[in-house]
């Protein structure tokens, strides 16, 4: 019965292979774009001006959500991926023939609908897409094919920034063209995603209906408002990261972060540890992990600012590894608080708007705060909110007992965004 299963896997995963490296090549191509919106910005406007205008695309983005959700269901989500695809490609095209402040700030509106519909799209496909049996599995190869995007971008952001925009352009068009191109043999989507509830939080994968589920969320206190706020905070980290990595990088500043490794190290680091995390997360006491994980993370989060280069990747590995041992300490608590567990795609929903928000602050204050401190300060001042979410835990939650619950037994919680998405 476990080869049969196994040998059916195979044969699934071979069978949306169009599909996974539809996933790198759009990662790929994205993250480089999303990457060089400072640098490039920064030849046509004050930083500041750059920082609101990458804030502002990520509220325009989150304000439309919900209608973004309502035209998958319409239209189909693999023919809204080739749109995604097909209106990055003119996004990129733009940049391709010359850097004006017009082709700069078109690109990034056209950008704002490619996110819009991706990460609502791929989940929407995969979910109605997979077994249920494997519904889970193709939700987790989502997000190492994803990561693995990233990872190419990241280290190919060095080199990238060499070139003239023309050129810069030309690359990521040709990224986007050949992700389009390898939708074009994905398996097609024949069923509604919202037929089958197929994993715990299928529906906050595919309908993000926030505000009606605050009230919901309240009652999980005080797990709820912890990953509230460390949701937020990190965002806004990671936001800034996002912002001032590629100054550095386009500056040749600190040794330029050994190619621009350090951009990936975040979500290598979750691969990396995932297995040990969740096994630490059953044995050791809940209240320790999460006051330990959050100061650490809080820690190196502002040791990043110190220094750019061997240091930066090794301070990036260990404040993930805090995050995510908070994290996953914390999602267990919550799950632990939910005994009806009727609405646990509805929090995993409003848990991920704040990160969605931190998204929107963090490159506004970055660029106010690159003019104003330089590029370390900024880290640094990303890294309080942080710091702020330990205090909070520390001073108002530590004495709260955490359930010891076994964390495989705990739906999976969503993926925490560590690059844009």
């Amino acid at each position: 019965m476990l080869r049969a299963g196994s040998r059916l896997f195979s044969r699934l995963f071979w069978t949306f292979s169009p599909f996974w490296l539809f996933l790198v090549l759009f990662k790929f191509a994205g993250g480089l774009h999303y990457s060089l919106l400072s640098p490039l910005g920064e030849r046509l406007l004050p930083l500041w001006i750059v920082g609101f205008i990458m804030g502002g695309a990520s509220l325009i983005q989150l304000l439309l959500d919900v209608p973004a959700g309502q035209l998958l269901d319409r239209f189909g989500y693999r023919r809204l991926l080739k749109v995604t695809a097909a209106t990055f490609l003119v996004a990129a095209l733009c940049l391709a023939f010359e850097l004006t402040l017009a082709t700069y700030l078109i690109s990034i509106f056209l950008s704002i609908f490619g996110w819009l519909f991706f990460s609502p799209g791929i989940n929407a496909y995969i979910l109605s897409s997979a077994p249920r049996e494997f519904a889970g599995k193709f939700m987790s190869l989502r997000d190492v094919f994803g990561s693995v995007g990233i990872v190419i971008s990241s280290a190919a952001l060095p080199f990238t920034l060499l070139l003239a925009p023309s050129y810069i352009g030309t690359v990521l068009a040709a990224g986007f063209a050949l992700a389009f191109l390898a939708l074009i043999f994905a398996p097609k989507d024949h069923a509604s995603v919202h037929a089958e509830q197929k994993i715990d939080t299928h529906h906050y994968y595919i309908r993000r209906q926030f505000l009606a589920s605050l009230r919901t969320i309240r009652k999980l206190n005080p797990a709820s408002s912890m990953l509230l706020l460390l949701s937020l905070s990190s965002g806004i980290f990671y936001g800034i990261i996002w912002f001032v990595v590629p100054l550095i990088l386009a500056h040749e500043l600190h040794g330029a972060i050994l190619g621009g490794i350090g951009l990936g190290i975040f979500d290598f680091s979750v691969v990396v540890l995932g297995f040990v995390l969740g096994t630490l997360a059953d044995r050791a006491d809940r209240r320790t992990l999460v006051f330990f994980g959050l100061l650490v993370f809080a820690l190196f989060g502002m040791l990043l600012g110190l220094g750019f280069g061997i240091l930066f990747i090794l301070f990036g590995f260990l404040a993930t590894a805090g995050e995510e041992m908070a994290g996953i300490s914390l999602w267990s608590w919550l799950h632990a608080l939910d005994r009806e567990h009727a609405k646990d795609g509805a929090v995993a929903g409003v848990i991920t708007l704040f990160d969605d928000v931190g998204w929107m602050i963090g490159p506004a204050c970055a660029g106010v705060l690159y003019g104003l401190v330089g590029p370390s300060w900024a880290v640094i001042i990303g890294a309080l909110p942080i710091l702020v979410t330990w205090a909070v835990y520390w001073i108002g939650f530590q004495k709260h007992v955490l359930p010891n619950i076994s964390f495989p037994f705990v739906p999976a919680k969503p993926h925490h965004r560590r690059h844009k998405a």
